[in-house]
């Protein structure tokens, strides 16, 4: 197949700019010059962050208006007829799967379409962290579960963000090892602002004790414990802020209402950029119950901060306990607190595992490295 010929349809359920559509931006932008690009997307469509910033690259995006985040059985009928005619009028070589609504809806399209038209197609899924794994009723994890092992039949190749991802795909039968690929995350350098600007674009006082984290305000980030763990530590000079939008927007303010923490803890919003600004904190925390390998840890490590963070999804194979940063248990407050106040009260501890952090991440995740692995497998 000629490289000129080859074009690779990026599937993600939502157009947004969470960790899978930033893995599908980096490697959409950067194989447009080898390969035919197009990416699709269905949640916010056009006025999606994804979307403006495929836009700027000249990388074309098709809105698929009936794909949503929730189960809905007629939009997901019609999105699935949305994506085969997609499949039908582009006739894509290779099609990328990015979320688990998408896999399943989109692994089907393909399939239905390589069986009307006997037509190939090289289909690969991006697990960004197995959506079974979510605080879900027992009946809709079984539900996922049994759809991903269904539709696990109609991908050629996954790739897990993690060895973590990879034991659970077996361990839960959804596919052998040999069909599943380990590609971490890379990120590549970031030009960060000097303390002093990034904390008067956040309005930090260049006195207070910041700490930091990015992250869509959804149930899995867990910042209902960082913010209890804030009221645990009850610091005059310490100040929270928590950059991202998302449906637990609401839920949080109160919360912090709720504790009279409205004075320390802000919620910023969407940033753009957001990475540039970690130079204004002085600890990242990574609150989340559940994660597939976050791109804002590694951010946070090329910033050379201290990390503090759950122990969940990849995370454990990227920090470790004691040398680059501390790790503690999902949803516990009082471990948050902690840690956080150790780190207070051992600035020189939190300086070395800032720095280890820094060597660490440009040693082992680079983009570089993620766009090589992955054009291997699309080269097979």
């Amino acid at each position: 197949m000629a490289e000129s010929q080859t074009k690779i349809l990026y599937l993600v359920t939502q157009s947004d700019f969470g960790g899978a559509q930033r893995y599908v931006f980096d490697l959409a932008s950067n194989f447009s010059q080898k390969y035919a690009i197009i990416v699709a997307g269905g949640e916010q469509g056009h006025q999606g962050e994804l979307t403006k910033r495929l836009k700027e690259k000249n990388i074309e995006f098709r809105h698929l208006s009936h794909l949503k985040r929730a189960i809905s059985p007629l939009h997901d009928w019609l999105a699935f007829w949305q994506i085969v005619k997609l499949i039908k009028k582009e006739k894509p070589n290779i099609i990328h799967l990015n979320s688990s609504k998408i896999s399943i809806l989109g692994s089907l399209a393909a399939q239905y379409v390589s069986r009307i038209i006997s037509y190939k197609l090289y289909v690969i899924y991006t697990v960004h962290g197995w959506i079974f794994n979510e605080e879900l009723s027992a009946g809709k994890k079984y539900f996922y579960l049994w759809c991903e092992r269904f539709t696990a039949r109609f991908k050629d190749k996954i790739i897990c963000l993690s060895e973590f991802d990879k034991q659970n795909a077996i361990k839960q039968k959804i596919e052998p090892a040999k069909k599943i690929s380990v590609i971490h995350n890379g990120i590549k350098p970031i030009n960060f602002l000097s303390k002093e600007e990034a904390r008067e674009k956040l309005n930090i006082p260049q006195d207070a004790v910041a700490i930091g984290t990015i992250g869509n305000l959804y149930k899995n980030k867990g910042y209902q414990h960082l913010i209890k763990a804030f009221k645990i530590l009850n610091i005059k000079y310490l100040i929270l802020n928590i950059i991202g939008e998302g449906p637990e927007s609401k839920n949080l303010k109160s919360e912090i209402l709720n504790l009279k923490l409205d004075k320390k803890i802000m919620l910023i919003g969407n940033i753009p950029s957001a990475a540039s600004l970690l130079s204004a904190f002085n600890i990242y925390i990574c609150s989340s119950i559940k994660e597939g390998l976050p791109y804002s840890i590694l951010e946070a490590m090329q910033a050379g901060l201290p990390i503090v963070s759950t122990n969940v999804g990849a995370i454990p194979e990227v920090i470790m306990d004691k040398k680059n940063g501390l790790l503690v248990e999902p949803k516990n407050p009082d471990q948050l607190a902690e840690k956080i106040k150790y780190l207070i009260d051992n600035p020189e501890v939190a300086k070395k595992l800032g720095e280890q952090a820094q060597r660490d991440v440009k040693e082992k995740f680079s983009l570089e490295q993620m766009i090589k692995k992955t054009e291997e497998l699309y080269e097979m």
